[in-house]
């Protein structure tokens, strides 16, 4: 299932960008994914780090306004369109189509991660291909963990799950490791769980943060490396998110 044993170039792994989103807590007048940080969009910025690392083949998943976004993030990336907003694990699914003929590593991110680096998405990308893992992701401690998915691990250290603070029971967001919503999975496993996936929980979405429950329970190894500056990895879902961003990326 893992790329273990294989040589695979960074060149050769697609990335995909979930930039479907509202952001309706943002209050803002342009769809999230195409909220300047720094003067570049949202998601550009993602892309922007994906290529810095040496990705080639780039496909953004876009929903709500979904023309705006493709002008936002523009030319050099293909575009799949998430129909209904049914959760982060259905817009993954949406890219199905375009990764049919694939089989290997691919990376997958959030569009509201703007502070993300070149140097993230390589230490990702090079850990999950030494390690042969089914499934890494990056993590950061934050001070203030907030309403971020905690990642949850069992006595040696090793990732059984994410919960989503929604979801999770008060010792749970006692934790203060994070998801930071950037991963590199092996396909087509990561294809086979998501239809596997289900919406009980208290949005009645399907979150993408299952499937590493899912590649757990299946025995499959999921690895969690921590960012070296737990800033890059935050999300901007609010206006005091966005605040934050924009002052970060001006001191970067």
């Amino acid at each position: 299932m893992s790329s273990k044993g294989r040589k695979v170039h960074r060149s050769t792994i697609p990335a995909v960008i979930l930039a479907a989103g509202k952001g309706t807590r943002m209050c803002a007048e342009e769809p999230k994914a195409a909220v300047r940080v720094g003067g570049r969009p949202m998601a550009a910025r993602v892309a922007d780090a994906m290529r810095g690392a040496g990705i080639t083949r780039i496909i953004a998943v876009v929903g709500h306004r979904a023309e705006d976004v493709r002008a936002a993030i523009g030319g050099g990336i293909e575009y799949v369109v998430q129909d209904q907003q049914l959760g982060t694990g259905h817009a993954a699914k949406c890219a199905q189509i375009a990764l049919a003929d694939y089989r290997g590593p691919m990376l997958l991110a959030y569009a509201d991660i703007p502070l993300l680096t070149e140097n993230d998405i390589l230490r990702l990308v090079d850990h999950h291909l030494l390690a042969g893992a089914d499934a890494t992701m990056l993590t950061a401690e934050p001070a203030k963990p907030g309403t971020l998915g905690r990642i949850i691990r069992g006595n040696d250290g090793s990732v059984l799950g994410i919960v989503e603070a929604r979801d999770a029971s008060e010792e749970q967001l006692a934790i203060r490791e994070i998801n930071v919503g950037v991963y590199c999975f092996e396909t087509p496993l990561l294809f086979e769980l998501l239809l596997a996936l289900g919406n009980e929980n208290a949005q009645a979405q399907y979150y993408l943060t299952d499937v590493i429950g899912l590649l757990v329970d299946r025995g499959c190894r999921v690895d969690a490396i921590p960012l070296e500056v737990a800033h890059n990895g935050m999300g901007v879902d609010t206006v005091e998110d966005l605040a934050r961003a924009r002052q970060l990326s001006a001191g970067a």
